[in-house]
């Protein structure tokens, strides 16, 4: 559809060629004007495709009306209309870039000629604009990605990019989005969405890895920080409201700038931030107002991590773990701290350890270090931590009598399985990690202490169904399990029939 301008003073001459628009069913939304100034203050404000106009008018005549509009959009196209034998005026109608000049009384054969020729020309070069935008967008986006990702832009393309963004003196700010996972891959048309609603469409977005993409915002409302805030927070609140899973998020916003070396600067900044910041947590920060140092860290895990290393050097499996255990809840707990220094500090106390305890697979544990640095979410790098340091006390307590550990743990089953135990219970019951019990019995029976509990509570279930005085319900209580239809699924996994059916088949 597109819109077309009718202006004349006279209401029926203007409803007449509504008439004739509608009765050839042309693709046109009408709108009126009873002389030019009215005409020309409505195509400053609205997106118009053709002017059709009289030239005889109060206030503003056809003929400056067109020359203005030209002045304004040469895309207009512009058709003159006036009265039979004026044709001085459709010399100067010609001289106003008028696409053609028709005269009253019109010709129904010559308006409909003219005006398909007219919707033909508009829709071609609709078309090839579209083309050209298109093809420009898919340029220009390859050479940001390569800027963004810091690969390296040839001068040339320099320029491209300085014509594209900044050509007409305007200013943009980049914008630096991250998320834990693949979430562009998954989610680019819902974050786009939500972006075009709260940040407008004046911006260039750039998918740098499935997980990272830029913003260039060239919205001038939006160059207030605290404008901008409460918009990107709008975005994020959206996006945790409508889509399923983890999607906590890190924002920097970088500084306003308006040539290409002021840009590529400020992806430097954003990137050595990014580097620094430890976790996501939906933070939006400002690089101006960002105290970037690598040195960064907090009092008290500094404190934790020099007993850390005292307990290490005496290899006290006890201590190790307690101060282990204090070290993580504290950088847990922690603000604003530099993620290299957690990452080399954690990366340090697994060394100390392998260097101590000279463990069987120190291979497999250096490349677990060395994953840390490869880590942004706290959660993961900790994780990673905690496993390396029960693995390493689990082979320093591996001197110890291990056949009595196991021993006591199979006792604990034993007593305990008519409860609801697991992993976190019979660990907690000898006063050692679940990393390390789980480890530790693994290593010595072969099989996960899980499946232990659970192949000793199915064993007791068979035994006790052959008695029939014993509800099915009874039995699933007596093994641990309040629920009874899972005690019937998990039963029927093991031995390919329901407790029932076991009990009908004895």
């Amino acid at each position: 559809m597109f819109r077309i301008v009718l202006v004349d003073d006279e209401r029926e001459e203007r409803e007449g060629i509504a008439y004739l628009i509608g009765k050839y069913g042309y693709p046109l939304q009408i709108t009126y004007a009873g002389n030019g100034k009215e005409a020309l203050n409505y195509i400053y404000h609205h997106e118009v495709d053709i002017l059709f106009t009289d030239v005889k008018m109060p206030v503003m005549d056809g003929l400056e009306l067109a020359k203005l509009v030209y002045e304004y959009d040469p895309e207009i196209k512009i058709i003159i209309f006036s009265a039979y034998g004026e044709f001085e005026y459709a010399k100067q109608a010609l001289e106003a870039n008028a696409v053609s000049y028709l005269l009253k009384p019109i010709e129904l054969d010559e308006f409909q000629k003219l005006m398909t020729n007219v919707l033909h020309t508009i829709t071609a070069e609709k078309e090839e604009k579209r083309y050209r935008e298109e093809k420009d967008r898919y340029y220009f986006n390859n050479i940001l990605y390569k800027a963004f990702t810091m690969s390296k832009v040839n001068r040339y393309e320099m320029n491209d990019i300085h014509t594209y963004l900044f050509g007409h003196g305007d200013a943009c700010i980049p914008v630096h989005i991250e998320f834990m996972d693949s979430f562009f891959d998954l989610h680019e048309d819902e974050f786009m969405r939500c972006a075009w609603m709260y940040l407008g469409k004046e911006l260039n977005y750039i998918e740098c890895y499935p997980n990272e993409a830029y913003i260039l915002l060239h919205n001038k409302k939006l160059h207030q920080k605290k404008e901008l805030s409460e918009q990107l927070s709008k975005i994020f609140r959206d996006i945790r409201n409508t889509l399923s899973g983890d999607n906590q998020s890190m924002v920097i916003v970088g500084r306003s700038v308006s040539t290409v070396e002021e840009l590529l600067a400020q992806q430097k900044r954003i990137k050595h931030i990014q580097d620094e910041v430890f976790g996501y947590h939906d933070k939006i920060i400002f690089a101006d107002d960002y105290y970037t140092n690598a040195e960064h860290y907090a009092e008290d895990i500094e404190l934790i991590s020099r007993d850390l290393r005292e307990s290490i050097d005496i290899v006290d499996a006890e201590l190790i773990e307690k101060e282990s255990g204090n070290l993580v809840s504290a950088v847990e707990k922690s603000g604003q701290i530099s993620r290299i220094y957690i990452q080399n500090m954690l990366y340090s106390m697994i060394k100390a350890l392998c260097d101590k305890v000279r463990p069987e697979n120190l291979d497999e544990l250096l490349v677990r270090a060395e994953r840390l640095f490869q880590m942004k979410d706290p959660g993961g790098m900790l994780k990673e931590y905690q496993e390396a340091v029960g693995m390493l006390l689990a082979q320093i307590s591996a001197k110890e009598d291990k056949s009595g550990i196991i021993s006591e743990i199979k006792n604990i089953v034993e007593l305990d399985y008519r409860r609801d135990i697991g992993l976190d219970y019979v660990a907690e019951k000898v006063n050692l990690s679940s990393t390390y019990v789980s480890y530790l019995f693994k290593k010595e029976t072969g099989q996960t202490l899980v499946k232990y509990i659970t192949d000793k509570k199915m064993d007791r279930a068979k035994k006790m169904l052959g008695d029939r005085n014993l509800k099915i319900m009874q039995v699933a209580k007596s093994c641990g399990y309040e629920n009874q239809s899972y005690f019937n699924k998990l039963f029927k996994n093991y031995f390919g029939v329901t407790p029932k059916q076991y009990r009908e088949n004895l």
